[in-house]
């Protein structure tokens, strides 16, 4: 192909400016939460104390702000597979400068990038020197790129 590899660096920048990205996804739930809050302190009495119906609707409101921070981080977490899997890049990759390609040079398709997306986190998940593999591989690839047969190269 004749693209040169990606740094490491490169490639651990880009996984914490996507981390980045993906935690936004946060933000609507975390807002909906200080509400919810600020809601239930405006009731409390003279003491401090809140009525069990506000302890309840706090309740509720914390329940849905979980619901609202876990749908919006997986839906960012989902386009960056989509955007991966259809230009190779995805925005911290863009920053960076760096695409994730298969054999022939071609980005991996949803699918394929969803998978290796799924292992990436899995891996770091487990025990984080995984992602550190390409410090020591000859192609600079990672475990979840010798899986799924990818490479990063510079772009």
């Amino acid at each position: 192909m004749g693209a040169a590899y990606a740094s490491v660096g490169k490639r651990i920048l880009a996984h914490i400016i996507d981390g980045f990205i993906v935690g936004l996804g946060a933000i609507p739930g975390l807002i909906l939460m200080f509400v919810g809050i600020a809601l239930a302190a405006s009731s409390a009495g003279p003491r401090g104390q809140i009525s069990d119906d506000a302890g309840a609707g706090l309740v509720g409101i914390v329940f849905l702000a979980y619901a609202v921070i876990f749908l919006g981080v997986i839906a960012l977490w989902l386009y960056n597979c989509y955007l991966l899997g259809r230009d190779g890049a995805t925005i911290g990759k863009r920053l960076m400068k760096v695409k994730v390609l298969d054999p022939q040079g071609q980005p991996l398709g949803f699918g394929k990038a969803f998978l290796r997306e799924l292992v990436k986190q899995a891996l770091g998940g487990a025990c984080f020197i995984l992602l550190l593999w390409p410090l020591w591989d000859d192609q600079k690839q990672g475990l979840q790129d010798k899986i799924f047969n990818t490479h990063v190269f510079e772009a």
